[in-house]
């Protein structure tokens, strides 16, 4: 990388660290039921492991061009969800959760991915970006995605102190759900289930636990936003 080796060391570790804690998050809200947006967990650990890999060398895994189609089938899933909650929002004009971030995280992925398995020749001891050159087209279109990213982190930063806690969310739940001895049962109760981005999409499901935690997975966002805006930046 034609910046400090240091700082792309540090992204490396950073995304690795993200990766671990979103696999976590899947692995929990596996064993205890808790609810999370399992789609987007899921791609944020290959994006932090395929985000590292390119910023360290050594770190990389997985063949050439296959972490192309895994962010395309990515891009294209999240592109659905996205017309999918606009319809549902037509029909019934409840807010829909944010996917645009995630659409556009995929497709800067399938960018840097392509560029750099096109045109990078790793340096010994740098990283597997450095003295990447792209058209003018191309720089236009990293800078396009760059900034897009940026702004989805400050807007995500701006929010997560308007995100519920877990305790206040669980305590909601304790009190909306009574016991199951005086109703002969459990009832179904409302679950709030808050994206990364912030929204809260309400299913009716018979849970009693609050979801995982709304706001380290809004900093899961903004710690992958601002490297990949870093990777992109250091592309032009």
């Amino acid at each position: 990388m034609s910046g400090q080796s240091w700082l792309a060391y540090s992204f490396a570790a950073l995304m690795l660290l993200t990766s671990a804690y979103c696999l976590t998050r899947l692995v929990v809200s596996w064993r205890h039921r808790r609810p999370t947006d399992h789609q987007v967990d899921g791609v944020h650990v290959l994006k932090c492991v395929a985000m590292a890999g390119m910023l360290v060398p050594s770190l990389r895994v997985f063949w050439v061009g296959g972490w192309e189609i895994v962010f395309g089938a990515g891009a294209v899933l999240f592109g659905w969800r996205m017309i999918s909650d606009a319809r549902a929002r037509a029909r019934s004009g409840r807010r829909s959760g944010h996917h645009l971030q995630h659409l556009l995280a995929c497709v800067a992925m399938v960018y840097m991915l392509a560029a750099a398995t096109a045109e990078v020749k790793p340096v010994s001891g740098g990283s597997a970006m450095g003295g990447l050159g792209s058209p003018a087209h191309l720089r236009t279109l990293a800078l396009v995605l760059a900034l897009g990213l940026f702004a989805y982190v400050v807007w995500t930063a701006d929010r997560i102190s308007s995100l519920a806690p877990v305790a206040a969310m669980q305590a909601h739940l304790a009190t909306a759900v009574p016991p199951a001895a005086a109703g002969g049962g459990e009832p179904p109760a409302t679950a709030a289930v808050a994206s990364p981005a912030g929204t809260s999409q309400f299913r009716t499901k018979p849970r009693t636990r609050a979801p995982l935690s709304p706001r380290l997975a809004a900093c899961c966002e903004i710690a992958i936003g601002v490297t990949m805006g870093y990777m992109l930046i250091m592309m032009l």
